[in-house]
């Protein structure tokens, strides 16, 4: 979703939406309502990635979320999808669990012709605790604890492997500003493999959405930026990314839907 991806990807400790199925399950726990995500990102004519997830809140504190990401090259030569199911819940005041289990399946073609597939499964396990009247989070998400992939070439043998094992740990702090008692500054600091990752979000009117700008700076990667609206039960979030984010100048959109 474009609102991470504007702060860097600095989202650990702040994930309370939709994103939350992909930067920490944990974070669903804290959604205030139903609401469907719809994101796509374009890198330039190279890559094409897809998300569309929904998150719905079965009782105060508990919540349920299921998502499909799809990703595929303009020339058709590789595709990727993943359906992952989440669940997140309140195991202590404020202290909040999440994991999410996903299967995904991949295939590599050359003009048309296979050259290989593959098919998985994986688990992600995420948490997060906030406290002083939840203006100071932290966020502990672990990607692929669990995993196993099963994949074939054409002609040869087969063989499994595990996904990579990923680890990101955060902290995000609330900021009122005393002379626009309407708006609100979120700071966040994080480190994604051993990386590095700083990321704000200034909030006009949040009470009501309102306009959002975001700035991120991950340490290896450089620069991103983006901007959301949200205006009653909808909104629309856009984030970029500089070349050396992952290789290419990218654009991300999102949409929002509450219910």
């Amino acid at each position: 979703m474009a609102g991470p991806m504007g702060m860097g990807g600095a989202y650990a400790a702040a994930a309370n939406d939709t994103s939350a199925l992909i930067w920490n399950p944990a974070g669903l726990a804290r959604l205030p309502t139903a609401e469907i995500g719809i994101g796509y990102l374009d890198l330039y004519g190279l890559l094409g990635y897809s998300f569309v997830g929904v998150a719905h809140p079965i009782r105060t504190g508990q919540t349920l979320g299921a998502a499909i990401l799809n990703s595929s090259d303009t020339e058709g030569l590789s595709h990727e999808r993943i359906a992952l199911l989440s669940a997140a819940t309140h195991v202590w005041q404020q202290f909040c669990v999440g994991m999410s289990a996903k299967y995904f399946t991949t295939s590599v073609n050359l003009d048309q012709v296979p050259l290989g597939h593959g098919r998985g499964w994986g688990v992600d396990l995420g948490v997060q605790y906030a406290f002083m009247k939840e203006r100071i989070s932290i966020g502990v998400m672990l990607p692929n604890l669990l995993s196993n992939l099963s994949y074939h070439r054409l002609e040869e043998a087969g063989y499994n492997e595990s996904l990579l094992r990923e680890w990101r740990i955060g902290t995000a702090v609330k900021i009122d500003i005393p002379s626009r008692k309407s708006d609100t500054m979120l700071a966040a600091f994080e480190i994604a493999n051993s990386i590095p990752i700083i990321g704000c979000e200034y909030r006009y009117d949040a009470k009501h959405g309102g306009l959002a700008l975001r700035l991120g700076w991950r340490f290896n990667s450089g620069l991103t930026a983006g901007f959301g609206y949200q205006r009653g039960n909808i909104g629309l979030d856009y984030a970029f990314a500089s070349r050396r984010y992952i290789g290419s100048y990218a654009s991300l959109f999102s949409i929002r839907v509450f219910y």
